[in-house]
């Protein structure tokens, strides 16, 4: 009788060699870090002044520094962050810097252009 009862409850197959299950743990999810909209500007270098707005219907993205006026805009996709769009502004920022010591005849390391070519060529 009280195996006919333990069948029926089902306990009778719990202790026939297998383990009881624990139970089941929750899975913690893990918090995304928070993206980052507001940046330092390269121009003035208040912390926290350059504002990110992404316009992903119009493909846009732009920069605008609430300090010293600065703005600078980028096409986007439907990837693009605001760190995406700082990140060209600051990438343009160079390049336009090293065009202007490239016009002024110093390359990045301040050695004279016109050496370099000539080395090259001979």
């Amino acid at each position: 009788q009280e195996r006919a009862r333990r069948a029926r409850r089902g306990g009778f197959r719990e202790r026939m060699g297998r383990r009881k299950k624990s139970s089941v743990k929750k899975a913690v999810k893990r918090q995304r870090p928070k993206i980052q909209t507001q940046f330092k500007c390269p121009f003035c270098n208040h912390e926290g002044s350059v504002e990110a707005q992404l316009d992903y219907d119009q493909e846009v993205g732009t920069l605008n520094c609430r300090v010293c006026g600065a703005s600078y805009s980028a096409t986007i996709n439907y990837l693009s962050e605001p760190i995406d769009v700082f990140s060209d502004w600051i990438d343009h920022c160079e390049a336009e810097e090293a065009e202007a010591n490239r016009q002024d005849g110093n390359d990045d390391d301040g050695d004279v252009v016109e050496r370099n070519v000539r080395q090259r060529v001979e």
